[in-house]
């Protein structure tokens, strides 16, 4: 959301986006009855990993008052390879997963190669009820190659003290099914034997939002948002897989992982935001907790600076990530240890820091419509302590991840 001269009008449809619905830009603009958006979206890591492009298109139909149509439509080409959870040893190794075999050189990362399509769909509609309440409601569809997801979503948000305070609250319910091409691994076993069940496995998602923004001065507002999440079923990545490593750290087998059924997790976020005459300083923080013992700040800044009467501004961008590790995340297990009932090896569970630094550059088209483009650098860096490893100096288990990100866009 962005601050502009009508920032009342604007603050009162402060609805989070944590439930996938967006609030509604613009919801009072009567000149247009269509609004259109597009954006086309690159995101490159480096050594040649994971790259996707993928298209994003929106468009908004407004009422002559606060009512709000909102249609929008994604396709994704993703392609690359990503950590298998295997590590790399001092000789060469054949890794299997549902991916398939993969020959991996000594001291190379194994990494599962894969390409994939994503649609995916989204319609919200809000309506006013009466001068000072809002309901939105909407609904999400996405279909992958092994991945489905159908979700519905509503937020209700109400004005008080001269529409200067909003409160809203808000849930969101998802079913997703999940179902590799060479079906479900069995949880623990051993990777090389191809143990799969044939049936897809599924994953339920609930998520609760309660917020309050507040107008502090013609310039400036605060908003802060309580989320709460629980996803039930199957929460494992069927493609990741642990190594079993003997007393010299030579692997001796590798073992699909295997999470909790449950995960709940609690959000807390808090922004604020002054306009200094057009120009816009936003700064936010995002705290989260759950009981895979995962905890996880994020610490956002962004400024965008005005170049004149024309339209043009610029909006550099700093993004900073820290989290904990799941307790049950381990880098590799010794064959000397019983197996737990809960072991992964996936980076993304990993303790680990990240920073994102960016600028978007925006224009005001000859018709009126705008442009805008987007440069971004994303660095995550782990934080495992490898030297507690035997025998595999010289080896990086966790090399981290690396990203440019660029995107361009136009609102007419």
């Amino acid at each position: 959301m962005q601050l502009k001269t009508g920032i009342q009008r604007g603050v009162t449809l402060a609805v989070t986006a944590l439930l996938g619905v967006q609030a509604g830009q613009n919801v009072l603009a009567e000149e247009k009855q269509w609004d259109f958006d597009s954006v086309l979206f690159t995101y490159m890591e480096g050594d040649s990993r994971v790259s996707d492009v993928s298209l994003r298109l929106e468009a908004v139909r407004s009422g002559e008052t606060e009512e709000q149509l909102t249609l929008g439509l994604s396709v994704d080409a993703l392609s690359g390879a990503s950590p298998s959870g295997a590590i790399p040893t001092h000789t060469p190794q054949t890794v299997t997963t549902p991916s398939g075999n993969t020959n991996v050189y000594a001291a190379e990362l194994p990494l599962n190669s894969f390409t994939d399509r994503r649609i995916a769909g989204q319609a919200a509609y809000l309506f006013p009820l009466g001068d000072q309440n809002r309901l939105n409601t909407g609904f999400t569809l996405s279909q992958e190659d092994d991945y489905r997801h159908a979700g519905v979503n509503a937020s209700f948000s109400q004005d008080f003290f001269d529409r200067n305070t909003t409160i809203s609250a808000g849930f969101g319910l998802s079913a997703d099914s999940i179902d590799p091409v060479d079906g479900i691994p069995l949880a623990l076993s051993n990777s090389d034997l191809g143990s799969t069940t044939t049936s897809a496995e599924n994953k339920n998602v609930t998520d609760l939002l309660f917020g309050v923004t507040q107008i502090l001065s013609p310039r400036s507002l605060v908003q802060l948002n309580y989320g709460y999440s629980s996803a039930t079923g199957y929460l494992n990545d069927p493609y990741k897989i642990i190594s079993q490593v003997n007393s010299n750290g030579v692997v001796q087998s590798n073992l699909y992982e295997n999470r909790p059924d449950s995960r709940a997790g609690h959000n807390l976020y808090g922004a604020i935001k002054f306009d200094n005459q057009g120009d816009v300083t936003t700064f936010s923080y995002r705290y989260h907790s759950d009981d895979w013992d995962i905890s996880s700040s994020t610490f956002d800044l962004r400024h965008r600076l005005s170049l004149g009467e024309n339209g043009h501004y610029i909006e550099p961008h700093l993004r900073f990530y820290n989290q904990s590790a799941a307790d049950f995340y381990r880098l590799q297990l010794p064959d000397s240890e019983a197996v737990p009932t809960h072991i992964s090896a996936d980076y993304r569970l990993a303790k680990f820091s990240a920073i994102t630094l960016g600028f978007r550059y925006g224009i005001k088209g000859p018709w009126g419509n705008d442009w805008r483009i987007n440069l971004e650098y994303y660095q995550q860096n782990p934080s495992d302590n490898t030297s507690d490893y035997v025998d595999q100096a010289g080896l990086d288990l966790n090399p981290g991840v690396s990203a440019l990100i660029f995107s361009i866009g136009a609102r007419f």
